[in-house]
């Protein structure tokens, strides 16, 4: 298989896909995987190889020296391109694992935190003095983060409804009820003290995640599972309606922008231009748009497949 019909093939349905990601950290990505085919090389290494990146990255950005915010930048985007890597190698081997989900998922919340720490740290420099300044971009920036994160939990849930309905075979994400009862079985063996946080913070990310939701959007579920097998006509029903959401979702919300604007403020030292963007432009476009748009798409979809939005016991 050549380079380009590879890449193609490695890429989640472009229904589906952040642009950004498809044009910049995927291709990045697939070299990633590709070199890392042939080796020993797990997708679940290049998913800590993300972490480490992420983290290098928010550290760089706040240890000032020359080029230290082209650094930076330049391991968040690494960290992106890693991230992307260890799902295009799980699919090119044709392996995945709960496992790995959970270890992709929390990838992002560290990855993420890197970025966030770094970036506070720059908007911190750029205006102190005076301390109040600081103060008001540090109050802003928390306000930022608190937002951002309905963006991207909305654009993931919304991602795996999209792909288990359209999908053949798709068990993308993971619900509540599932993580816990591969909790309590792993609990059975021995567990070491840093898997044992890692199941608390993803059990708690997905107990978020599903309360969000229902508050969000009432007339879709969280009970992934619990969704009919795929058919091509309930499929069509479903991109009928929910193809106008997800393309504002992918455009905007997902974690892949987030990553790309933390990556190019910094590299220019502006990061209070991105924060404006997202909690101004980007607020307004989520609750008075993308939100009654959703509801809406969800509404109609499920009234018209005949299937119960209600979580099932």
């Amino acid at each position: 298989m050549g380079f380009w019909s590879g890449y193609r093939a490695s890429l989640k349905p472009l229904d589906i896909e952040e642009p950004i990601d498809v044009y910049m950290h995927r291709p990045a990505g697939y070299v990633i995987a590709r070199l890392s085919f042939h080796t020993p090389v797990t997708p679940n290494q290049l998913t800590l190889g993300a972490i480490l990146l992420g983290v290098t990255g928010g550290v760089l950005l706040v240890v000032e020296f020359p080029y230290h915010l082209q650094l930076g930048a330049l391991c968040l985007f690494l960290s992106t391109a890693f991230d992307c890597a260890d799902g295009m190698l799980a699919r090119m081997r044709k392996t995945s694992s709960a496992f790995g989900r959970m270890l992709d998922g929390l990838a992002d919340l560290f990855t993420i935190s890197g970025a966030i720490i770094g970036t506070v740290a720059v908007m911190i420099r750029h205006y102190d003095p005076p301390w109040w300044h600081a103060a008001i971009a540090v109050a802003l920036s928390a306000l930022t983060v608190f937002t951002s994160s309905f963006h991207t939990t909305g654009y993931d849930h919304y991602k795996n409804v999209y792909m288990r309905f359209t999908i053949p075979g798709s068990k993308e994400g993971d619900e509540l009820p599932a993580a816990i009862a591969r909790y309590e079985e792993a609990r059975a063996r021995p567990m070491g003290p840093v898997r044992r946080l890692m199941w608390w913070i993803y059990l708690n990310y997905l107990k978020a995640q599903e309360d969000w939701i229902s508050g969000f959007d009432p007339f879709t579920t969280t009970r992934l599972d619990a969704l009919p097998p795929h058919d091509e006509a309930r499929a069509a029903v479903y991109k009928k309606h929910a193809q106008a959401p997800m393309r504002l979702w992918r455009y905007f919300f997902g974690v892949g922008s987030l990553m790309i604007g933390f990556t190019v403020s910094n590299a220019f030292g502006r990061p209070d231009i991105f924060l404006l963007w997202r909690l101004v432009i980007l607020n307004g476009i989520f609750h008075l748009y993308l939100k009654p748009l959703q509801r809406q798409a969800s509404q109609r979809a499920f009234a018209e497949l005949g299937i119960s939005h209600q979580v099932p016991a």
